[in-house]
């Protein structure tokens, strides 16, 4: 009987173990398979892995070790969560030495880079990742840069932009293949990956922002999913399916819309496009029409909308895009690229000083005040300020979006935006204009229209600075 019962559980831990094997087999099949069916690459192909050290990356750095592939991993330190994301670090290096392939690094200052480019940390760290993992894949020269996107990331994709408002392409998800970036993990559900790595007993690190509803990625998924998988169980599987249909209907329509723009955007040889308004009147359904044909220069569909109830009511109206401008010009609609900003900054330590901004040439130096009072320099072309209330250096650059100020006489700041509005500066413009700013980053002046009220003359103001724009003088840069 004992030899019986031992028999029995050796049977029994053989068959577990079997069956274990096989489980494992059939997911690295159904690996191996989605990147077969989907082309992202060949077997002989060296690629980079984009490691973070979460169970999904994680998963997806065990799949190409077990298949065979040939690959490096690299790290992104985003310095958010202080002694956590280092051990992030260096739990994903150890994992790379451990399956002995090479790793890549780098530490970012994230919220250093998010404001000064004016965007959400989130973004930043998706520009920042996406910038390095590319010069790391060209410098190396790795095939493709592999992300651990999954069916279920691409679910929360295509409903985060429903609700910001989408057209056709936003409603297939995630693209298991864009330039050099590929997605071989949405051959799975979020689930079925928690299952597989639990179920192995892969480590992993656990970021605990995963479970903050402050995101709306982390909203939608722990508290919208949840309750539309009530309705459906296969969430993902509909949406799969649903993504390729609506693939193949955006590559019918934007096949017929590229069939049109030839012989409807006429380009100039300035790199203008002149289009007749009866022509795109014409087109049925013309709301749908119009969002494709200005898509790719950025116009939204509120502008679009605009446009379509204004382009009847005569010339001259405009309607811009970050890139782009839209012109009713009597029975034509002109679309015309806004100049890029500009990003040179003039930093001035020293007076006298003079320096070129757009064609257009400006003198800073420094006078007694009393003397300037009686030399009327106070008039024309100039903007005056007191000399004592800058801290230095002084920067001369370009409006940025958010900028204000307190203009000279106000109560209250005002952004520049809406003050060179008040001027009638058309916004393709507003790029152009100097903005001159101190070490503390306050607004000194807008030139040549206004200065800001803390740096106002007074009757104490002893030394002044003046900034001139030169007409019909030759002058000398210092």
């Amino acid at each position: 009987m004992d030899f019986l019962k031992k028999m029995y559980f050796y049977t029994v831990k053989c068959s577990a173990k079997d069956n274990f094997i096989t489980l494992i087999m059939q997911f690295i099949d159904r690996f191996l398979g989605y990147i077969k069916d989907n082309k992202l690459f060949s077997s002989s192909e060296p690629m980079l892995l984009a490691v973070s050290g979460g169970k999904d990356s994680v998963m997806m750095t065990h799949l190409f070790a077990e298949a065979g592939l040939n690959f490096a991993i690299a790290h992104c330190n985003f310095g958010l969560r202080s002694q956590a994301s280092d051990l992030d670090q260096d739990f994903v290096e150890e994992l790379a030495n451990q399956l002995q392939v090479k790793f890549f690094s780098r530490r970012f200052d994230t919220e250093e880079y998010a404001s000064r480019k004016r965007i959400s940390i989130q973004m930043a760290a998706r520009d920042l990742r996406y910038e390095w993992l590319e010069d790391v894949r060209r410098d190396n020269i790795y095939s493709y840069v592999a992300v651990a996107h999954h069916q279920t990331d691409s679910v929360e994709t295509t409903l985060l932009n429903l609700l910001r408002g989408t057209g056709i392409g936003g409603l297939y998800g995630i693209a298991a293949k864009r330039d050099r970036i590929i997605r071989p993990l949405l051959a799975f559900t979020g689930l079925e990956i928690e299952t597989e790595i639990l179920r192995r007993g892969i480590a992993f690190r656990e970021d605990t922002s995963n479970s903050s509803t402050k995101y709306k990625r982390n909203l939608i998924r722990l508290e919208v999913l949840p309750v539309l998988r009530k309705i459906n169980l296969n969430i993902e599987k509909t949406f799969e399916a649903n993504a390729r249909r609506f693939a193949a209907v955006e590559s019918f329509f934007q096949k017929s819309v590229e069939a049109v723009r030839p012989d409807l955007f006429l380009e100039t040889v300035d790199g203008e496009f002149w289009i007749t308004l009866a022509r795109l009147q014409q087109l049925d359904p013309v709301e749908l029409w119009l969002y494709e044909l200005f898509k790719p220069y950025g116009f939204t569909e509120a502008v679009l909308s605009d446009l379509q109830r204004e382009w009847n009511n005569g010339s001259g109206k405009q309607f811009f895009s970050r890139t782009h401008q839209l012109v009713v010009d009597r029975k034509e609609l002109i679309l015309r690229p806004i100049e890029t900003p500009h990003n040179e900054q003039i930093t001035i330590t020293r007076l006298p000083y003079e320096y070129s901004w757009f064609g257009k040439r400006f003198r800073v130096y420094q006078a007694d005040n009393e003397e300037a009072s009686k030399e009327r320099i106070y008039k024309g072309l100039s903007q005056v300020i007191d000399y004592d209330r800058i801290e230095w250096p002084l920067t001369v650059r370009a409006w940025q979006e958010g900028d204000r100020f307190k203009p000279l006489g106000m109560g209250g700041s005002k952004k520049i935006s809406d003050f060179l509005i008040s001027l009638k500066i058309p916004l393709s413009e507003k790029h152009h204009i100097p903005i001159v700013v101190d070490s503390n980053k306050t607004v000194v002046a807008v030139l040549p229209w206004r200065i800001g009220d803390p740096f106002k003359i007074t009757p104490k103001t002893k030394k002044v600075i003046i900034f001139e724009e030169l007409k019909h003088e030759k002058s000398t840069v210092y």
